[in-house]
């Protein structure tokens, strides 16, 4: 549905985007992750048009990118001063919806966001899950095929981050929509179609989360021990990677079963052992530069 190729974005000497590209399938959610200045928002205006590339393409192919096109931004963009109702009746007139249809496409999305009894409530009054749904429920109201979604759970708890998700993949199940998803919480981009992540401006990794979670993290093995010498020698005629720390032995393992072999020969040296799985945020660490590789003996 959408084709990125070498996107390139520059503010005076700092280039902020540097040759990325990407595309997202149509029906899909597709998570564009990243650390705080890695180029991600740069990428998003430069899509919806708010901001001119310096060198690259940006290919849309369902349709006029602002027809089909809903976009929650980071930062809350209704009128504090109004009701949902009224904030939501101002945008679907800018749509150029008429009355009647604005009025029967909001009640539909107030009752599958479950705050149709909210819809008199002045929208600086709101909680924040209220705000947040009521950003998604504005970007929905002319049915887009597209939804870009910049960071739309930062700072809700965890109950109002759930809803949300709720309200989105039903909304993707029925309707086929497209999401394009940035956020901080890696856990939510675990069950995308696909990831790519960006570091300092550039596409660093892509592909779908168990991929990446294949290529990139391992699963670890802890041993918690009084003799740590005592595991560490059982260990050395094993095929596995180690290391000791205080009271633990960390061995490096490809899958849990591995762990049965290593468990009988250090049976009687340990008190209790721990499998680490594997999971997007270590990928998403280990990509970013933000944890260093495990130094194994």
């Amino acid at each position: 549905m959408l084709r990125v190729s070498g996107l390139s974005k520059s503010f005076g000497a700092i280039q902020a985007v540097k040759d990325v590209s990407f595309h997202v399938e149509k029906g899909t959610t597709f998570a564009f992750l990243g650390t705080n200045g890695a180029g991600k928002s740069t990428v998003i205006h430069m899509i919806i048009d708010l901001l001119k590339p310096d060198a690259g393409k940006i290919a849309f192919t369902g349709g006029v990118l602002q027809e089909v096109t809903g976009v929650v931004f980071q930062t809350h963009r209704l009128d504090e001063e109004l009701t949902i109702e009224e904030n939501l009746m101002i945008r679907a007139k800018l749509y150029g919806i008429p009355k009647q249809k604005a009025k029967q496409r909001i009640d539909e999305l107030l009752a599958l966001t479950h705050i149709s009894t909210k819809r008199d409530r002045v929208y600086g009054k709101c909680s924040g899950g209220e705000k947040r749904k009521t950003d998604i429920i504005r970007a929905l109201l002319h049915r887009p095929d597209f939804l870009i979604l910049d960071e739309p759970t930062t700072g809700l708890d965890a109950e109002s981050r759930e809803e949300i998700w709720a309200f989105l993949n039903k909304l993707q199940q029925d309707q086929g929509l497209t999401i394009f998803l940035t956020t901080h919480y890696i856990e939510e981009a675990e069950q995308v179609d696909y990831v790519l992540i960006m570091h300092e401006g550039k596409v660093e990794v892509e592909g779908t989360p168990a991929e990446l979670k294949a290529q990139y993290t391992k699963m670890i093995l802890t041993l918690h021990t009084t003799d740590k010498k005592k595991v560490a020698d059982s260990l050395q005629t094993t095929p596995y990677a180690f290391e000791c720390d205080y009271d633990k032995v960390f061995v490096e393992i490809h899958k849990n079963k591995d762990a049965i072999a290593i468990l009988q020969k250090t049976e009687d040296f340990i008190d209790d052992f721990s499998i680490e799985e594997t999971n997007l945020e270590n990928v998403f660490l280990e990509v970013t530069k933000q944890i260093k590789t495990r130094l194994i003996i």
